[in-house]
């Protein structure tokens, strides 16, 4: 036996050896689709296939070069073999037959700001009265979706027809004008990179006959995110030798956002009748309970191909579910939890995933307290993004009229006509005063002989008006305050119509820090929460250690670490609430879900909160509907979770003796008292590992275990 096929599993195996004829190999989470792959390449080549006959395609740089590596490992040989994504492929393809399409060689590709500028250059002439830049971000959106759907230009009028609402308001002209741009600028987007090979495949026969004898073994990874486009260049390119086998999970297919369509494998079949199906179903990351957990919740899905996830390793820790009140204390369990195991879990051992961008605000600030070292993957951290820099911005200047950096910024944001001429000249008359730039402008437009302008004139006023509001009032309608008065919510969805409901999260998030502090913070300025941000902020710089990994969900696939946890767990969250009325939507929630269980190679937390914050408001969300699902015996629940989901088998709590020297007796329902938490209600005792706590209900923080020669006992009701 060859010493490549050694360490394989006979399912493994299979996969390896399979020679001739399409294959589906559904590769279950960690049951290790990536080494069939690299090895299935090492051994064609072992027995007698040239390297340059072997193509596989995955769907980042990362996954290609892993491969690379992986499979140069096994064979040098496999340096010549073609191993990169679908679009470094089709630039390749296409630098070698441009001309076929019109093309020179050197053609440019153009990214997204590239693609702005030139739909608003387009824009400006076909539609000089419309609203450009949501013209513009609709029109990206269905460029999008209709070159990843695999509609040509030509096309497009007869789609336009059948789906009438999924075409916006000029989108067939927009389109074809769109198209001839990029073929004057001898260019093409990264959805054209695909759509022209696929043009030159279907329509070409000479392109299709040398490529279709090319390569004579086809590897796709990843093929549960492939779209309709992708997968008809790799039907055209299979069709001659028919030797194409594609690896996916169907069970981790959670992109359908930009265009993944998971009926590619689970109907794979349909497609090549015939086709030998394989599965790989051992799992060898996780524990017994994260793979039986996550096996069971997915399993509710109704769209999915036939499999069950299982492990021969340890059953390990339960799934430990935690409730806390809200999503501040969430958040302060985390870190808690984190910087007490951090000699059995190092922190660069540690994720946090979440569901939207917006969480991680909470969660960054318990991280920072807790001078636990993190880096956020995939968003700037949350004080760095464009609109809460903006807020942040308003209220520093509020707070110190003498800021110029802040006062620079907001300047001109909202957009109000304020040119960079006229700022120019406010500095220079600025220094010449030794005045504060909004000193300046208050002078510039008070004093008849400087004559400033009436933009700047209501500038000034506004800021006035706004500062006198937000400094007479409580600091928790300061960001409400700022929003009207400035209409930046309307700013922002002008500007960024595709990312306004995530900015607008982002500040709900940022008033909502703002509340949280002030309830804490009785009295508490403007000055001093931002002196508090500040001061948290700077004390996190300078750390170089990579630390606990934040990330997105959709961000955490293909990624693995001991120790996880999974914030934000509750309908309307997970899933959320712009799915919950769409089953298909719900089962792609449910299966990214299970794409962050199984990124667990040891222990799993999954947390939720009774509340959450939205502005002055307090959301109330229910635990999610996904923990039904997920078989009780293999969860370990917190008491307030368990009075949550189980409230029939909520243990009745009965008294003991307590330590020597507590003063007086503590019983269910004595009145207490704690440094920390402040005033609670004991609602019974727990004893885990002889170590005896009272759970007690604290007005403020929820439930917590404390141990009773902690608590002070009270005669007093609590208000």
């Amino acid at each position: 036996m060859s010493e490549l096929l050694q360490n394989l599993n006979d399912v493994q195996r299979q996969a390896v050896l399979h020679r001739n004829g399409p294959v589906v190999v559904f590769a279950g989470a960690g049951s290790g689709k990536t080494r069939i792959i690299t090895t299935r390449i090492a051994y064609l080549i072992e027995t007698g296939v040239l390297p340059w006959e072997i193509l596989a395609v995955t769907f980042t740089n990362k996954a290609a070069g892993e491969m690379r590596e992986r499979a140069l490992h096994m064979a040098p040989e496999t340096k010549r073999t073609m191993i990169t994504t679908f679009h470094s492929a089709s630039a390749r393809w296409l630098r070698e037959f441009a001309g076929e399409l019109g093309y020179e060689p050197n053609y440019s590709i153009y990214d997204d700001q590239d693609v702005t500028r030139a739909l608003k250059h387009i824009v400006k002439q076909l539609m000089p009265k419309g609203e450009i830049p949501t013209i513009v971000a609709d029109m990206k959106h269905f460029l999008h979706h209709v070159k990843t759907a695999g509609v040509f230009v030509s096309e497009i009028e007869a789609y336009a027809q059948q789906y009438p609402a999924q075409v916006p308001t000029g989108g067939v002209q927009i389109y074809r004008a769109y198209q001839e741009f990029l073929a004057q600028s001898n260019a093409m987007d990264f959805n054209d990179l695909l759509l022209n090979v696929l043009l030159l495949l279907r329509k070409n026969e000479r392109v299709k006959s040398i490529l279709g004898a090319r390569y004579q073994y086809i590897m796709v990874d990843e093929f549960q995110d492939t779209n309709r486009t992708q997968f008809e260049i790799i039907q055209h390119l299979a069709e001659r030798h028919q030797n194409l086998m594609v690896v996916g999970d169907d069970d981790q297919s959670i992109y359908s956002w930009r265009g993944a369509t998971p009926s590619n494998i689970i109907d794979f079949d349909r497609t090549y009748p015939g086709a030998t199906r394989i599965a790989l179903e051992e799992n060898y990351r996780c524990t017994g309970n994260i793979v039986a957990a996550a096996s069971k919740l997915v399993s509710y899905n109704k769209k999915r191909a036939a499999k069950t996830l299982f492990t021969n390793a340890p059953a390990g820790e339960l799934i430990e579910v935690h409730l806390e009140v809200d999503g501040e204390m969430e958040a302060h369990w985390i870190a808690e939890e984190i910087y007490a195991a951090r000699n059995t879990y190092d922190f660069e051992d540690v994720a946090i995933f979440y569901r939207t961008n917006a969480q991680s605000r909470s969660l960054e600030e318990a991280l920072l307290r807790r001078r636990i070292p993190y880096t956020l993957y995939g968003s700037l951290e949350f004080y760095e993004r464009l609109e809460i820099k903006d807020i942040l911005a308003y209220l520093r200047l509020f707070a110190n009229p003498s800021d110029d950096v802040s006062f620079l910024r907001i300047y001109n944001v909202p957009t109000r006509g304020l040119g960079d001429k006229a700022l120019e000249t406010l500095q220079v008359f600025a220094t010449s005063r030794g005045l504060s730039l909004w000193k300046a402008a208050e002078v510039s437009v008070t004093d008849p002989a400087l004559k400033g302008s009436p933009k700047l004139r209501y500038l000034v006023d506004l800021l006035k008006a706004m500062r006198t509001e937000i400094l007479e009032s409580p600091i928790n309608e300061a960001v409400k305050t700022v929003l009207e008065a400035t209409e930046y919510p309307a700013y922002l969805k002008k500007k960024y119509p595709d990312q306004y409901a995530d900015k607008m999260d982002n500040i709900q998030e940022l008033a909502a820090g703002i509340i949280e502090y002030e309830a804490k913070n009785e009295g508490a300025s403007l000055a001093d929460w931002i002196e508090t941000v500040s001061l948290v902020r700077e004390d996190a710089k300078g750390q170089v250690t990579k630390g606990v990994s934040m990330m997105t969900l959709h961000m955490a696939k293909g990624l693995e670490f001991p120790r996880v946890f999974i914030a934000g767990v509750e309908d309307g969250l997970l899933p959320h609430k712009n799915s919950v009325e769409d089953m298909a939507a719900v089962e792609e929630e449910r299966r990214l879900l299970y794409v962050g269980i199984t990124r667990a190679k040891s222990k799993i937390s999954l947390t939720c909160a009774k509340r959450r914050r939205n502005f002055n408001n307090e959301m109330a969300h229910p635990p999610s509907r996904f923990f039904q699902e997920i078989p009780a015996e293999l969860m370990a629940l917190s008491f307030k979770a368990q009075e949550a989901l189980q409230p029939e088998k909520t243990p009745v709590m009965v008294s003991y003796e307590y330590d020597e020297g507590l003063e007086g007796t503590i019983e269910e329902g004595s009145q207490v008292f704690h440094p920390t938490y402040g005033k609670g209600t004991v609602h019974g005792f727990d004893v885990h590992l002889g170590s005896r706590k009272a759970v007690v209900n604290f007005r403020d923080f929820g439930y917590r275990k404390i141990r009773p020669s902690q608590l002070q006992l009270r005669g007093y009701a609590l208000d």
